[in-house]
């Protein structure tokens, strides 16, 4: 996983904070997942055509929108590399482990929302003909995206299931991407 030096990946809470003091549409957790599906629909996206789904308006003479696209740039140079990190570097933008579980769960079910549409907003049709198992996966993650947290009083297994579920989203994600843009990662095409 590498960041540019000019624009790190964020830190969710930072972005969250930011994206919230700019009144955006999209919570950091569905911004990602926009920006997730939109690649993995349609491979190269541009920043502007994202960062339009995340504001509405985005009106750059607002700092506090301003201050929130130099965090979304940093996202969207590390989301770019990590999609097609030969390692699997991939990780869905979502609060860290000593977030309340409640509240990760509730992200991850954001992010799955965001990815569903992404999908959409990056062109991908329903009558496009997909293989089963990527059909699956974006059923799934429809599913994942109206799940909530019912605590069933063990919390050890309530963490295993949402681990569980989140690297089946992760994963879910690369394979999708594998299959929509079979190409070389942008970087190895340049000459």
């Amino acid at each position: 996983m590498t960041d540019t030096p000019q624009h790190p990946r964020p830190d969710y809470q930072d972005l969250a904070t930011a994206l919230d003091a700019a009144d955006a549409e999209l919570t950091a957790a569905e911004s990602h997942g926009v920006l997730c599906g939109m690649s993995c629909a349609r491979g190269k996206v541009p920043l502007s055509e994202w960062l339009e789904q995340v504001f509405e308006p985005l009106d750059l003479d607002n700092s506090f929108i301003r201050e929130a696209c130099q965090l979304l740039t940093g996202l969207y140079e590390n989301t770019r590399t990590q999609l097609y990190d030969p390692d699997i570097g991939f990780e869905p933008l979502l609060p860290d482990d000593n977030t309340p579980l409640e509240y990760r769960t509730e992200a991850l079910a954001q992010w799955c929302q965001g990815f569903t549409y992404g999908l959409a907003a990056g062109g991908l049709s329903r009558d496009r003909e997909l293989p089963a198992d990527t059909r699956e996966l974006i059923e799934d993650m429809v599913q994942i995206a109206r799940a909530g947290h019912q605590a069933d009083g063990e919390e050890e297994h309530d963490e295993d299931a949402y681990i569980q579920v989140y690297e089946y989203v992760r994963m879910g994600v690369l394979l999708i991407n594998e299959e929509l843009q079979p190409m070389e990662p942008p970087e190895a095409t340049r000459h």
